[in-house]
This record gives structure tokens, C-alpha cells and sequence, in this order.
């Protein structure tokens, strides 16, 4: 099962990304690199392959372009979380979305980097909040539509009402996925992986060894 979801590579012209698309690209890109403090438009202008005159033709200014590339990156899971959603393999897509919420090296490392510059922005700038609050609800409301749907299906036996054990899982992958990202000594990503993977099966009422395992495809194990 491919799984991808995340920051595209390089990409040349006559890909099938349209323009805009292919310059947030490029910016969150730079982001990872560099972080929101260190991001120049010259440096996007160069990671794209086009000129500082086509970077600003696109963008009115460096917020814009950080606020968009922000969005592209880090929305783009929860559209593969609702196609997977709509399978109706309940555990396999329980394992999936439990993987890919893993930062495993490359791309989905990556998202997790830039989800730390985007809160590291919106506490200078309280303007940033909502779009925040609106990507984190994205992946939130797909945990709570599953465990919704698995639970009527008989799949699901949640400790709680759905909605709290689908919150209770999303605080769990949060809290150890970002330690993991800084570098928490105690939070190395296999342990986090089997703590994360255990926890939604007890709050689910889920036997672990009924939780499929997931091979990501290589665009996520690629830098």
C-alpha cells in the first residue's frame, strides 16, 4: 500500500505540478532546511530553479508564502487520511494512519519540522492561530470519523465515546512525536511506534495482534 504524503522533491518544469504549487514546494522545502527565521525569498527563488521576480509575481510577500507553503505541506495528509478512511478495512486503515502519523526519516519527518515552525510563528504571531487550529482539526476530525465508523461496524470497542478516545489517541501521537522530533534520549521512533500502536488498541478494545503492520512506500524512507 503506498502511503505518501508528503513535500514533493525537486521537480522540473514540465511536471505536473502547476507553478504556485511547485514554489511551496520549493518554500517548504527551505523551511525544513532553514526554519521561518532563516527563509529568504532568493533562497526559494533558487530551491524552485526560477527567479526572485516569479517568487514575488506569486507571492506578495515572505508571510504569505510562509502561511501557504504551511498549509499545502502540512494539509496535505489529511486528504490521504480520508481516502484510506473510505476503504472500510477498519484496522488496516487504523494501522496506516497510525504510521504516516510516525516521523519516520524523510518526508513525514519533515512535516513534523514544519509543524514546529508554524507554532514557533504563531506565538510571535497571533494571526496564525486559526490556520493552526484548522490544519491540527483536519487530523483530528478523520481520527474521530474513524473511530466513529469502526465502532458502528463492530470493529471498534472504545473505552469512551468516540470522540474522546479519538482525542485521547491524537494527544498521545503529539506528545511522543514531537520528542521524538527533538530528540528526546527516552523517545526513540521504535518505542514510540509500539507505544502509540498499543495505546490505540486498548483504547479501542482492539487485540494488538489483530493491528496490521505497514510497509510505507519508499517516498516516505527517502530524504
Amino acid at each position: 500500500m503506498d502511503v505518501s504524503v508528503a513535500i514533493p522533491p525537486n521537480l522540473s518544469a514540465d511536471d505536473a505540478l502547476d507553478r504556485r504549487e511547485h514554489l511551496m514546494a520549493a518554500a517548504a522545502r527551505v523551511l525544513v532546511r532553514d526554519g521561518s527565521a532563516g527563509m529568504r525569498v532568493r533562497d526559494v527563488a533558487v530551491e524552485a530553479g526560477v527567479s526572485t521576480g516569479i517568487v514575488h509575481y506569486y507571492f506578495g510577500s515572505k508571510d504569505e508564502m510562509l502561511v501557504d507553503a504551511l498549509r499545502w505541506a502540512i494539509g496535505r495528509p489529511a486528504e490521504r487520511f480520508a481516502a484510506l478512511r473510505r476503504d472500510g478495512d477498519y484496522l488496516t486503515v487504523l494501522a496506516t494512519l497510525l504510521e504516516v502519523s510516525l516521523p519516520h526519516p524523510g518526508v513525514l519527518y519533515d512535516e513534523y519540522v514544519l509543524w514546529l515552525e508554524l507554532w514557533t510563528a504563531a506565538t510571535h504571531d497571533a494571526s496564525l492561530q486559526p490556520l493552526c487550529e484548522e490544519l491540527a482539526a483536519d487530523y483530528r476530525d478523520e481520527l474521530v470519523k474513524l473511530v466513529q465508523e469502526g465502532t458502528r461496524a463492530g470493529v471498534f470497542t472504545p473505552l469512551r465515546e468516540p470522540e474522546v478516545v479519538a482525542e485521547r489517541i491524537s494527544a498521545m501521537v503529539d506528545g511522543l512525536c514531537f520528542r521524538t522530533v527533538v530528540g528526546y534520549s527516552w523517545t526513540p521512533l521504535g518505542r514510540v511506534r509500539g507505544l502509540i500502536r498499543s495505546f490505540a488498541c486498548e483504547q479501542l478494545g482492539v487485540d494488538l495482534r489483530h493491528l496490521p503492520e505497514i510497509q510505507l512506500s519508499r517516498r516516505e524512507q527517502s530524504s
